[in-house]
């Protein structure tokens, strides 16, 4: 059983790392004001990580938040749990969802450690994990 998946948001200081969405997202904003502007990736690094920078921006990642999932005693170790968090993360890509994020009981090392080995990484304060499915 999983309780209700949320969507959240994901607001962070724009990293290089963010220049190739940043692109994309200037050249939409720009059509869609009907400007032919297309922007330049060694400028926005410039502009925005250059000594002094000359712009500061944010980004906003949506994600799915998996608050509870539980799986019946007589049910465990078959691959349910594995199964559901599966599921859930072909939902949140069809949200187009950049993560999945799950927390955990500190005790729950069992718990822990299968979201590692699903590629989930620890999170603070914690155990939090989250897995980045859209990587941009």
């Amino acid at each position: 059983m999983a309780a209700a998946a949320t969507s959240d948001f994901d607001i962070r200081v724009v990293t290089p790392a963010d220049i190739p969405d940043l692109v994309v997202m200037s050249d939409a904003l720009g059509a869609f004001h009907g400007d032919d502007s297309h922007a330049c990736p060694d400028a926005l690094t410039r502009d925005l990580f250059g000594t002094p920078p000359w712009l500061w921006g944010l980004i906003v990642r949506r994600g799915l938040n998996l608050h509870h999932i539980f799986v019946v005693p007589d049910l465990r170790g078959r691959g349910l749990g594995r199964a559901i968090i599966t599921a859930v993360e072909e939902h949140a890509r069809g949200l187009d969802c950049a993560y999945v994020s799950i927390g955990t009981d500190p005790d729950n090392t069992g718990a822990q450690a299968a979201y590692e080995a699903m590629g989930y990484a620890r999170r603070n304060p914690g155990p939090a994990f989250r897995k980045v499915l859209n990587p941009a």
